[in-house]
Order: structure tokens, then sequence, then C-alpha cells
């Protein structure tokens, strides 16, 4: 088998994890795995969709500038346009960061756990990877710890900031100490902030300058937008701007994300009620988990719809107790340095906590 012999090492080699909700064929009652927006689609959506002003989908998607001035608009241009690249969310775009910057010899510093993806794609593009443990019960992440970690020899730190799975949110004069960090040391600092619509927009690392800091933003959570696949990163320096316009791959996004994730710019009261209701429904889940004997939830920011649990018992399996009650989560071992007795849940949304609320008291049998 030749092409198994001249293919690349760590895709041959590395083990993969893929998410338990990826194969689960079981009814699900309520469903708190994938990070999408627990509201639902916008309401704009249905209305597009069924106006006939769609573009013509027989062409390739045109300038993309439009777009990406909206998007510099929609942050009062604290960014240019110029500095923005599309891509397929937030996944896409860390792929051709990985392939851009990563290669054998390139060092990679994160956390564990983290959202698995990005680690994974840099080490599948050559690159090693090492990370400071986020320990149990809390798994608290202080951006110190990182910076105590660095020793020179990293190209890329990178961090989920909202972070997964947990929900926290770094307090953003931590993340311009991180960045100055990596500024000094000729490091880059990838932000994944897949979650970030869930923030104010003053708190979100897109306002640090620094040259060295790259973030990624996703149309999948806060906009309600997972179906179309539309994400961006902002790359302030140029000369690593232009190596990702080189890696980075023509028509990324289709016509009708464009034109969807243009008109949810607009839309700053759907972003609103998103994090009025996450607050209302995480504040109700968080205390039926703290009256759950033995279950406990990690640090997590309120206004973050995702937050990770952990049992106290050996051998636990929550994803199981949870799912065989019709709560899908996603399974803790799908994170390293996670295992069984771990599961992301992201919240349900409001009009779904009452049966939440009884199938969790079910599994756990405190009904």
């Amino acid at each position: 088998m030749i092409w198994k012999e001249k293919m690349p090492a760590p895709v041959r080699d590395m083990k993969f994890a893929e998410y338990a909700t990826a194969r689960e064929e079981r009814p699900v009652a309520v469903d708190c795995a994938l990070g999408t927006n627990p509201l639902g689609s916008p309401g704009y959506v249905n209305e597009i969709l069924g106006s006939g002003r769609l573009p013509d989908p027989s062409g390739y998607p045109g300038d993309d500038l439009p777009f990406r001035r909206a998007l510099s608009d929609s942050w009062g241009r604290i960014f240019s346009p110029e500095d923005v690249v599309i891509g397929t969310g937030s996944i896409g775009l860390i792929i051709t960061l990985a392939r851009t910057f990563c290669t054998e010899g390139c060092a990679v510093l994160g956390v564990t756990p983290q959202f698995p993806d990005g680690p994974m794609h840099f080490q599948l593009a050559g690159a090693s990877y090492r990370s400071v443990d986020l320990l149990p019960p809390d798994f608290t992440l202080r951006t110190k710890l990182i910076v105590e970690a660095m020793t020179g020899e990293e190209s890329i730190v990178y961090i989920d900031r909202p972070h997964n799975p947990t929900g926290q949110v770094p307090p953003l004069e931590d993340m311009a100490v991180l960045a100055k960090e990596c500024e000094n040391r000729g490091a880059l600092m990838i932000v994944d902030e897949a979650y970030g619509d869930f923030i104010p927009d003053e708190e979100s690392t897109l306002n640090l300058d620094q040259q060295c800091v790259i973030v990624l933003r996703s149309f999948s959570k806060g906009r309600g937008l997972a179906g179309i696949r539309a994400g961006y990163c902002v790359i302030r320096n140029g000369e690593a701007l232009n190596y990702v316009r080189k890696v980075a791959p023509p028509f990324a996004v289709s016509s009708m994300a464009l034109e969807l994730g243009a008109a949810s710019l607009l839309d700053r009261e759907y972003i609103r009620r998103s994090r009025e209701t996450v607050r209302e429904v995480k504040d109700r889940v968080l205390q039926i988990i703290s009256d759950t004997p033995g279950v406990t939830a990690a640090k997590t920011d309120p206004g973050i719809p995702i937050l990770l649990v952990s049992m106290d018992e050996d051998g636990a399996d929550l994803y199981e107790r949870l799912m065989e009650q019709g709560i899908r989560t996603e399974a803790g071992d799908c994170f390293e340095g996670l295992g069984g007795g771990s599961a992301r849940l992201r919240v349900p949304g409001p009009e779904q906590i009452e049966v939440f609320e009884r199938l969790w008291k079910r599994a756990f049998k405190t009904v």
C-alpha cells in the first residue's frame, strides 16, 4: 500500500476522537449537544428565503469585499476590511491557519481540555502541541499559567475564549498581557471566539491591536446560522495575512451564506435576546446541577451557553446516563484530558427547560 506509506504520518497515526453525537441514533428529547443557538435561527432568515431575492446559485460567489466592509462597519471599524479572511466557520479557518503556519518543528501551546479541532489540525499539519492542564473540579483557566509555561520556542499560542467546554471568559486585560508576551517572543496568538457573540463587543479580543493577535469568529452560535457554515478571522499583521490568503481556498463561503451573514449583522435585537435568554436558562440549569448530589459544574460565565459537568462517581459515564433519558450532550472523552465522567452541555432552549429538568432528575433519581 504505497499510498499509505507516503501519506503524512500525523494523519495516519493520530488518534481521532469523533463527537459521540455523530454516532448517536437513539431518540433525543432535549438536544444539549452541538453549540448552536438555543433560540434557533433568526426570524429574518425565513423572510429572505421566501423573498425570491437570493443569489443565483449557478454562478460563483462574487467579490466578498462588501461583506468584509459590512463586518468592519459592524465593529465600528476597529479593524479594516482588508484585515478580514472569511471561511467555512471557525473550524474551516483553523484548518487554513494550520496549513499556513504549522509544519514539522512548529510548536503550539494551549490548554487542556480545549476545543479539540484546533490542537488536532495543528498536529495534523506537523506541529507539536503542548498544553497547560486545567485542574478539576473548577477547571479554572488562568492566562498567567500560560505565560509561565511559555519557553520562547512557541510559534503559536491557541486559546478558546469563551472557553470550550467550560464556558469561561478570561478577562480582556489578562488576554492583553498574554498577547504582549506573544508579541515579545515572536509567537502568534490565535483566539477562537466561536462563542464570542455571547459576550459584550467591548470585551472581545478584537479590541486588542497587537500585530500577533488573530481572532476567529463564527456565525454558528450567537447568530443562529450554523447551517450556512460561515466565519471570519481578523489578522492585522500584513505579512501573516498575505500568507493566509495564499493558502485559504477561493470561494470558501457561498453566495447564500454571504447574504444571510450580512443580514445577521443588522439584527442586533436577535443578539440581545440570545444573550438575555441564555443567562436566564443557564441560571436555572446551574441551579438544577447544584441541587444534584455528586455532580459539579466547572467554573463558567453566566452568559455563555455551554458548561462542563462532571460526576464524582468512579467509572461513571455521564453521556450515557443522560442519553438514556433523552438528553443529548457531548461526551467528555471527546476532549483531551476529560473522561466519561464529564460532559459538555449546551443549555436547552427556553421552551425545553421544564422537560430538561424532569429528565435530569429522573437520570439522577432525585424525584
